[in-house]
């Protein structure tokens, strides 16, 4: 094989694996913000189950409005919760119903985390691979452009 195609066979391998390096980035983020919602979601399980397990009927303490933000609230709980299904759609639900709604989202948050850390071993050997071999082609250049 010419030099001029190994050449171009390591750069085409170079930028498959810079490539590689971009998706496993790209899979890294994804996990963190599946595995910052599992961790929400679960504190919410809890706090529902808290609610219910004390029975509590009246509530007087801060509400989180959203990330860091917090209000006052003094009054009755009722019956039913309102509970964000997706795609932005509420659903007026029991508790237990809740709980079991969002144990569903628990357990499919759980498996996208292992399909996406399995995703990214799989990718990360590929670029293992693909390193070993650019080694090797850089190498053979070496030495062939010394003769």
């Amino acid at each position: 094989m010419a030099s001029e195609q190994i050449e171009q066979v390591l750069r085409e391998k170079y930028a498959r694996y810079l490539n590689i390096q971009q998706t496993v980035q790209a899979y890294r983020l994804l996990y963190e913000n599946n595995r910052r919602d599992l961790e929400e979601l679960l504190i919410t399980i809890d706090a529902l189950e808290k609610i219910k397990n004390r029975n509590l009927k009246l509530l007087n303490g801060f509400i989180s409005l959203g990330p860091n933000v917090f209000i006052y609230v003094k009054g009755e709980i009722g019956d039913k919760i309102l509970v964000n299904v997706g795609a932005n759609t509420c659903v007026y639900m029991t508790i237990d119903d809740a709980i079991s709604t969002l144990r569903e989202r628990e357990d499919s948050l759980r498996e996208s985390l292992n399909k996406i850390s399995k995703t990214i071993e799989d990718l990360i050997q590929v670029a293992e691979e693909l390193e070993r071999e650019i080694v090797s082609l850089q190498n053979y250049l070496r030495t062939h452009r010394k003769t």
